[in-house]
């Protein structure tokens, strides 16, 4: 069995605003414009044009997981090295717990047929859908306390 040291890589989350993310993690799943792709050490070179979806960052050392709803960029894989670069990502890493719950109760609303969803483009339905998957998965690794 190989052991956890040898069967990580380096991933880098980069957006406009600057670098969300730098670790060295087990797995990768990135939301490419054309369905998943899974990424795992030793990948072969890819580049992936990005679309809107859920990115999650798993088996990372030393901390939980790691989720973001991602809409739009490229991702480059490489020499055991995972270059995210994502125009648009909402995360609750380094959020509030206060500010956490309050974004995940205007998501459930929008999802679950809250009072002004008939106002909401598909658009924002669909990142809404994604932040309450989101926060399940998160509960794994624990939202922010």
């Amino acid at each position: 069995m190989v052991g956890f040291a040898s069967a990580v890589f380096q991933v880098q989350l980069l957006t406009p605003q600057g670098k969300l993310l730098d670790c060295r993690a087990g797995s990768l799943i990135l939301p490419g414009h054309d369905g998943q792709v899974g990424i795992l050490r030793n990948h072969a070179p890819i580049l992936v044009k990005l679309g809107m979806g859920l990115m999650r960052v798993e088996q990372i050392r030393d901390r939980t997981n790691a989720y973001f709803v991602v809409n739009g960029g490229f991702a480059r894989v490489n020499n055991n090295q995972a270059a995210v670069l994502a125009f648009d990502v909402i995360t609750f890493e380094g959020m509030e717990k206060q500010e956490a719950d309050k974004m995940l109760q205007r998501a459930r609303s929008v999802v679950y047929g809250g009072g002004y969803i008939r106002q909401m483009e598909e658009m924002d339905v669909r990142k809404a859908a994604l932040i309450v998957r989101m926060a399940d998965y998160a509960a794994m690794g624990g939202l922010p306390e």
